[in-house]
């Protein structure tokens, strides 16, 4: 026990020994000593009375910062030397006559400051300083006064006392200095924080482009409205600039902007770059009417953007990957791998697994042409389903010959003759499903659906509207919604067939602020009672109106606002209002109005968000500050 006890005083002794030497300041070297000599000399040779020493005393202090300062992994020696001299050397600036060195008084002053003053002085004093180069001060000066002029521009009591074109003038010298040190970022931070990314266009080169249109893109969830827009419309300018034609494609796929698609397709000279547009137009649904045009190869870039061949090049890709073989609804199931489920061996013959089955069907053999059930024995597999399972397995058959236009519609026809009603409408709502996402001159959808819009058969009705919504999904075709919009106003539609309707206008119309949609939907639903508002289709309704301003963001608040003056249950909030303002700021970066706190007026609200997005680019410079005070609190002791 004495042992023990001597081997933990000897510790306790030696921990306490080790804090003593810890809590000791460093002690100055004899270079650091001599350093520290020379710039109080210096300072003191600065506040005497003879004027014709100063020049030369700030030229020796310009040179010991400037030494110390081209790369800042520390608070610099001469920085912590002359912090207790920086109200001396205010007052000194205060007290020089001559303007030059004046001016030079100030750029030292203005470098003291990063780390000496609480306030903006690091930008008041460079601003009154020689407006010499910034970056012969080196990086953390020129990331600091980045930080203050940000602050001064969004300050309102400060920028009404500064001069924003000088501003802008020491911008203009910071960006090209990070630009040619990788510092892209903190360039573009300033030019989003003082609103100028135009001046990008000035001093981004082939070498920086890629990183400065990562950042700005990368920015774009994160930014309210409309500075998105300007961010996307940014990179767009930089990418045509350095002719990078699909990259400026996909933003303005983003904008949507028709007239900026048409612009940058027409620009592109390079027919291997045009085809790869033709490719991404046609993925996103984007059509461009080509026959006007003098392109040599028009016709093929039409095929492209129409997806007429994406049937066939999907069906080359099954046969070289080797995988197209038909798949049974079983080989999802694994049924043979548990065979104490009954309930999902062949065995049991039921109509809620008949109706798994042709979901399952139609979805693992999608587009590939054949499966088991319905290419064999369609009608028996079809009269093994009750009433609307009769629909959706007819319909499946369409996802079977996914966009296998022209020989699939063949194999659809005899289900049209059908005596069943819901086989028809699954048959007219497999046509629709066989033509999505294709363009075709023919329109063989429009021909053949439009005759069962207002058929007799609500069935029939249903699966004709669907139908037309999933072929014409994007296209916001007016021949095409004017067939549509009669359906909702019909007396022989019920809760239903009208909510089918309207989500197959909002599917038709998704993302375009549709007008005519807009109205139509809106006033079913102030005519509709509150007994109808109730069934459950009426919530197709708010779903429809929600995907015609799908991302639109801000436009969709005025419908917001008629919506809340519908009577029960539509002004619920939790559900269908909820759904229409979830649809609207979806794939945006706004906040749902029922998650923050609305302001009183326009103004406010912008201001508000304002300040949210500066948050982030203040935490950086205080941050950075504190990391200073830090370092400097530590050399001190």
């Amino acid at each position: 026990m004495a042992e023990t006890k001597k081997t933990s005083e000897a510790n306790n002794e030696s921990k306490t020994d080790k804090k003593s030497t810890e809590s000791k300041p460093d002690e100055l070297t004899d270079e650091d000593k001599l350093l520290q000599e020379e710039l109080n000399m210096l300072v003191e040779r600065l506040t005497e009375n003879n004027s014709k020493l100063y020049k030369a005393a700030l030229e020796s202090l310009r040179v010991k910062i400037r030494e110390s300062t081209s790369s800042m992994t520390s608070v610099p020696k001469p920085l912590r030397f002359l912090r207790p001299h920086y109200d001396t050397l205010r007052g000194i600036y205060e007290k020089i006559q001559d303007k030059e060195t004046k001016r030079f008084c100030a750029d030292i002053v203005s470098v003291l400051a990063m780390t000496a003053s609480k306030e903006r002085e690091c930008l008041k004093y460079r601003m009154l300083g020689s407006k010499e180069e910034i970056g012969s001060w080196g990086h953390e000066y020129a990331r600091h006064l980045s930080g203050e002029i940000a602050q001064a521009w969004n300050d309102e009591n400060e920028s009404e006392k500064l001069d924003k074109e000088e501003l802008i003038r020491l911008t203009r010298d910071i960006i090209p200095y990070d630009m040619k040190h990788n510092a892209e970022a903190e360039a573009c931070d300033l030019l989003m924080e003082i609103e100028r990314l135009d001046l990008l266009d000035e001093f981004v080169d082939e070498n920086c482009y890629p990183r400065v249109c990562l950042y700005l893109l990368s920015c774009v969830p994160y930014v309210p409205e409309p500075d998105d827009t300007k961010l996307l419309t940014s990179a767009l300018g930089l990418f045509r600039k350095f002719k990078k034609y699909p990259e400026a494609l996909r933003c303005a796929l983003q904008l949507n902007d028709m007239k900026l698609i048409k612009d940058i397709f027409f620009t592109c000279e390079d027919s291997a770059v045009r085809k790869q547009l033709a490719f991404m137009l046609g993925r996103q649904q984007v059509f461009l009417d080509l026959e006007d045009s003098e392109l040599e190869d028009s016709t093929e870039l039409t095929e492209i953007i129409s997806n007429s061949h994406l049937n066939s090049n999907f069906l080359a890709l099954a046969r070289e990957l080797d995988i197209m073989d038909a798949k049974e609804p079983d080989d999802i199931y694994k049924t043979h791998l548990d065979p104490q489920r009954p309930h999902f061996t062949g065995q049991v013959d039921s109509a809620k697994q008949n109706l798994a089955n042709s979901f399952v069907n139609g979805f693992v053999n999608a587009a590939f042409g054949q499966d088991k059930l319905m290419a064999e024995n369609g009608s028996k597999w079809l009269h093994k389903n009750k009433e609307r399972g009769m629909l959706s397995a007819a319909a499946s058959l369409g996802m079977i010959l996914l966009w296998d236009v022209e020989g699939g519609l063949s194999q659809i026809d005899k289900y049209l003759y059908s005596g069943d009603d819901n086989i028809k409408a699954g048959a007219l709502l497999a046509c629709g499903i066989v033509n999505s996402g294709v363009r075709n001159e023919c329109d063989p959808a429009l021909a053949l659906l439009s005759d069962y819009v207002l058929h007799a058969s609500l069935p029939m009705r249903i699966g004709a509207v669907l139908g037309l919504g999933l072929a014409y999904s994007g296209s916001n075709r007016e021949d095409v919604l004017s067939l549509l919009l009669p359906v909702l106003t019909d007396s022989k539609s019920d809760m239903e067939v009208t909510g089918v309707t309207a989500l197959a206008c909002g599917l038709i119309s998704v993302g375009s602020c549709n007008d005519e949609v807009t109205s139509n939907l809106l006033s079913t639903l102030i005519e509709k009672t509150e007994a109808e508002l109730k069934d459950p289709y009426a919530k197709y309704l708010a779903l429809g109106l929600g995907l015609n301003f799908l991302s639109c963001g801000e436009k969709a608040e005025a419908v917001l606002e008629s919506v809340k003056v519908l009577p029960e249950p539509m002004c619920v909030p939790t559900l269908d209002r909820a759904m229409f303002s979830k649809c609207s700021i979806c794939c945006t970066s706004a906040v749902s109005t029922s998650t923050r706190t609305r302001t009183t007026t326009t103004k406010r609200t912008r201001r508000t968000r304002a300040r949210t997005r500066r948050a982030t680019r203040r935490r950086r410079t205080k941050s950075r500050a504190r990391r200073i005070k830090r370092w400097l609190s530590l050399e001190s002791r």
